[in-house]
């Protein structure tokens, strides 16, 4: 099956699925059609396009239907979020660039907390859009113990006081000065970087612009936040110079993170570290 065969079935399915009358249409009468849900002459009135157009959609003629377009008939169709995705693949060659729903990436389902626990070894992480800390397993915990005040919580778990790693790495003078080792010139431009990128992407999101504007009134971040000479949009390969001061005596070393997004909450990010040791 193409593109072309995949988004047309996809596209008569939806209006198959939707009963007219729910819309306000009174049922059929006399001779006409009786094919079930929507008529493409329905579709293309709500969409307040000619039927010409939808059709063409809907054959896959049309060459490049604006992504605007295209989330109309999501939301006409009553696509939920794999189909509304399903719907850019087949019409453009590409899954959307955001999520329609304004809640993706702020939370993440038990499935993803459960991965997290059972990694044993490395440290393990999952965190929301603005780097708020969902779920951490005890290495990981370590990490923050001391310079952010971990705590040991119920059953001899490893608890956190500060559950944003942004603001920790960024904002944290303590771990700016004894943990991120060469900060000025290797974690704080990478750092403010991944910062506005993600507030570029989720401009809404009240969390990222409270760190935003923390970065831009700290004296020591501010400046390299405002740079911007350097662009990086996620962490996922970095290697970055670390004093690992967690679990015992400190010891040098470098970190590499390996960074995810779990497919039903993009923006959210899975974040392991692997802890080299040596200079």
């Amino acid at each position: 099956m193409d593109r072309k065969e995949a988004l047309r079935a996809l596209l008569h399915d939806r209006r198959r699925k939707i009963d007219p009358s729910e819309i306000g249409w009174p049922p059929p009468s006399g001779p006409g059609r009786r094919a079930q849900g929507l008529s493409q002459a329905q579709v293309a009135q709500l969409l307040y396009k000619t039927e010409r157009w939808y059709a063409q959609l809907e054959r896959g003629e049309l060459r490049s239907p604006s992504p605007q377009m295209l989330d109309k008939v999501a939301v006409v169709l009553r696509m939920e979020h794999q189909e509304r995705s399903a719907l850019y693949l087949y019409a453009l060659g590409h899954e959307p660039p955001l999520s329609a729903d304004p809640k993706a990436g702020t939370s993440v389902n038990d499935s993803w907390r459960r991965v997290v626990d059972r990694v044993s070894g490395e440290a393990a992480s999952i965190c929301d859009l603005a780097w708020n800390v969902l779920e951490c397993n005890d290495e990981f915990a370590r990490m923050f113990l001391p310079c952010e005040g971990g705590r040991i919580g119920q059953g001899g778990r490893i608890g956190l006081r500060q559950k944003n790693l942004m603001r920790w790495a960024l904002l944290c003078p303590d771990v700016r000065e004894r943990q991120l080792a060469d900060w000025s010139d290797q974690w704080a431009p990478r750092l403010a970087a991944w910062l506005r990128a993600a507030v570029a992407a989720h401009p809404g999101n009240a969390d990222l612009q409270e760190l935003e504007r923390h970065a831009e009134r700290d004296p020591v971040v501010g400046p390299v936040y405002r740079n911007g000479s350097l662009a990086r949009v996620h962490a996922d390969g970095e290697v970055l110079p670390v004093r690992y001061l967690g679990g015992g005596m400190p010891r040098i070393g470098r970190i590499r993170v390996c960074s995810a997004q779990p497919f039903s909450s993009p923006g959210a990010r899975l974040i392991i570290l692997l802890f080299e040791p040596g200079a």
